[in-house]
């Protein structure tokens, strides 16, 4: 067995803007945030929809008391985009022996109402896994809002079948051995008001490393035990501009599309499953890079 340590840092960018939408223009003017209303909230949302609303009267102000404030006046900036990276962290693993829709049974100690989730069915080379929001804990039960897959559900049987918290921007792999290949995931979730939805990419500053020692990239599509590499496979399934979506694919010091949306998206949830495996050959070390992974608008 050899000892190799990952960690990864993330860097994720919020991008403000003014949003238009139905906007009305004249040939020397435009209004963006036009409203004629007597009642609404800041910011309504459900499972499905997010709202920015506006309430205006006859003037414009802001006023406050212990518990509230009022900003009165036209909409002139929002938030275009929202982004929240986590890791995997491979200390909260537990077993899951059975899942009946959004429930699955399984340890929750450690874990509380909106934490995201990872479940795992057979963890290692050929996983399939799902993320979810926790909405509900019972006595050896996990509800979750839904599940976002990579187009198979995990099946779960209680045979090297796990749950893990998701928290955190480091994953630690331990110790690696040529019999099996070891994963981790990076979950996020971003909502983008904007019409044209958003692009999540992923970068590298250098090979997995330990000194002058690396573990080179996956170039076959699929990293295989009892070989020295290291790739990373996307949940999305609809990647145009990179193999992430259909292979095991080497991660760059370049810029590569791991994720996207082409319309507005609230709370999309998509996650890439990072792989390792080494050979008889591999350099014992602690072997370390860092990840950068950046959410952007499309306009």
């Amino acid at each position: 067995m050899k000892q190799q340590i990952f960690t990864f840092a993330v860097v994720g960018f919020f991008v403000w803007a003014s949003f238009a939408q139905a906007e009305m223009t004249s040939g020397n003017y435009i209004i963006r945030w036009d409203t004629v209303s007597t009642g609404g909230s800041d910011t309504a949302s459900s499972a499905t929809y997010l709202l920015h609303d506006t309430a205006e009267s006859t003037t414009a102000g802001s006023s406050t008391s212990s518990s509230y404030e009022l900003a009165q006046g036209y909409r002139v900036d929002t938030q275009l985009l929202t982004f929240e990276v986590v890791a995997e962290d491979t200390s909260t693993g537990r077993s899951a022996t059975s899942l009946s829709g959004t429930t699955v049974t399984a340890d929750p100690t450690g874990l509380v109402v909106n934490d995201l989730i990872a479940l795992v069915q057979d963890e290692g080379a050929s996983e399939v896994s799902a993320i979810g929001r926790i909405v509900s804990i019972g006595a050896g039960t996990i509800t979750v809002d839904v599940w976002k897959n990579a187009g198979s559900s995990p099946v779960i049987d209680g045979t090297n079948d796990k749950v893990y918290r998701l928290s955190g921007t480091s994953v630690v792999f331990g110790t690696l051995s040529t019999s099996s290949v070891s994963t981790a995931i990076i979950a996020f979730e971003v909502t983008a008001v904007n019409d044209n939805g958003y692009v999540v990419q992923m970068y590298e500053d250098g090979n997995l490393r330990a000194g002058s020692s690396e573990i080179p990239d996956v170039t076959d599509g699929s990293v295989s035990a009892g070989s020295q590499e290291y790739g990373a496979r996307s949940s999305d399934t609809t990647i145009s501009t990179s193999t992430f979506d259909t292979a095991d694919t080497g991660i760059t010091t370049t810029f590569q599309d791991v994720a996207s949306e082409s319309t507005a998206s609230f709370e999309s949830r998509n996650f890439v499953t990072l792989k390792t495996s080494i050979s008889s050959a591999t350099t014992a070390g602690g072997y370390a890079h860092t990840i950068s992974v950046i959410a952007s608008a499309n306009f």
